[in-house]
């Protein structure tokens, strides 16, 4: 939410044009059941229960409350399955592999729950949410303003450490540098998702997919093919870097400066996933593509010795994991599965051993959430 600082000052707007590199989720929250989709040739088809019920014919109606009154859940489900051939909602693309699994949840419900999360709508259409992308800003601008010469007794606390890089006060939201930053919402393209399957890779073992789940996602540039594109607008109010309205200097920002602050925080954390988790063929690859990516008129984004300047590299969405999320140098995992209590609180920086992946045609692990693009108009006021 964009916190109302009065009337704009010098209101600069950036067009950013960006485009997944591996693929991003960001869910609402729900879940689709087995009750609520079926499976038709290479897609998912999610169908109107209510009109489904009404559309069975009596013998369907019979069947699926006898199903009911005998406790055979499964049973009833795939009724109601083949009554909402009838009342299709909407067909998202799936993936070979999340089809083969979701087909066994059909055969053994008691086996498997079928569960699907979908991509987060707005008005029916997939879309980004600006405060996704406000919320990858914002921790790369804290990270760069964090005094960490005044780190207290006891190390940093997550909400301690962003009240010291912006200066802020808790109990006044004009203190807050992130209210002079808009950043809107993005509607991505039809057929820029599908569903798929989501693994939880543990570094000792990266052949080993555990708990496996399924998830809508984009597609991304790491699935071969053609990648969705998608435009956000953001706007920065020139009181974000006056000393009236941002009273530490450390906190104040423009736009040159916010794009450096998040590129630089957001290189140094995909450099260090690739080469904890993904050295070899996946590192290779989206190294590559990462930097193989032009702006619309044919710029890369690294140079002889440094990077683009219009080049932005982010981290949204679900399975960025709490390194992208926490400030670095900051940033304690919790692990309450570890077996020793002492390791349950990881020290500042620590990575943990797992990542959560979806896998390419060639079964390399695929992590989530990186997204690269450039900004393609400036206008300043």
């Amino acid at each position: 939410m964009n916190v109302h600082a009065g009337p704009p000052r010098a209101l600069t707007r950036l067009t950013l044009r960006l485009v997944p590199l591996t693929p991003v989720h960001i869910g609402d929250g729900t879940e689709m059941r087995l009750d609520e989709y079926r499976l038709e040739g290479g897609a998912l088809c999610r169908f109107d229960q209510a009109k489904a019920m009404r559309a069975m014919t009596p013998a369907q109606r019979s069947a699926f409350q006898r199903a009911l009154d005998a406790g055979r859940l499964g049973e009833a489900a795939e009724t109601l399955r083949r009554a909402g051939a009838g009342a299709i909602l909407e067909r998202i693309p799936i993936s070979g592999r999340a089809r083969n699994e979701l087909q066994r949840a059909f055969a053994d419900p008691a086996l498997r729950s079928g569960q699907v999360r979908p991509f987060v709508r707005s008005g029916g259409r997939p879309c980004i949410p600006g405060s996704s992308i406000k919320g990858a800003l914002r921790t790369a601008l804290a990270s760069a303003a964090l005094p960490r010469d005044r780190e207290p007794p006891g190390g940093w606390r997550h909400e301690a450490a962003l009240s010291a890089a912006f200066g802020l006060d808790a109990n006044r939201t004009e203190t807050d540098p992130l209210r002079f930053l808009h950043v809107s919402d993005a509607f991505l393209p039809d057929g820029a998702t599908l569903i798929d399957r989501v693994e939880v890779m543990d570094r000792k073992n990266p052949e080993a997919g555990k708990m496996q789940m399924h998830y809508e996602r984009t597609r991304a540039l790491t699935d071969g093919g053609e990648a969705p594109d998608f435009t956000v607008t953001i706007g920065i109010d020139g009181r974000a870097g006056e000393e009236g309205c941002v009273p530490r200097s450390d906190a104040r920002f423009d736009p040159r400066l916010l794009l450096w602050r998040c590129r630089a925080f957001h290189v140094g954390l995909f450099n260090a996933e690739m080469k904890r988790f993904f050295q070899g063929t996946t590192m290779d690859q989206i190294q590559r593509k990462l930097l193989a990516h032009r702006d619309p008129v044919g710029r890369l984004p690294l140079g002889n010795t440094a990077w683009d300047p219009r080049f932005l590299l982010l981290r949204l969405g679900r399975f960025g994991h709490f390194e992208s999320k926490s400030l670095e140098g900051v940033r304690r995992g919790h692990f309450p599965q570890a077996k020793n209590p002492a390791d349950r609180i990881r020290p500042p920086n620590a990575w943990g051993l797992t990542r959560t992946i979806t896998r390419d045609a060639d079964s390399n692990p695929i992590p989530f959430g990186w997204v690269i693009g450039w900004v393609v108009r400036e206008e300043r006021p």
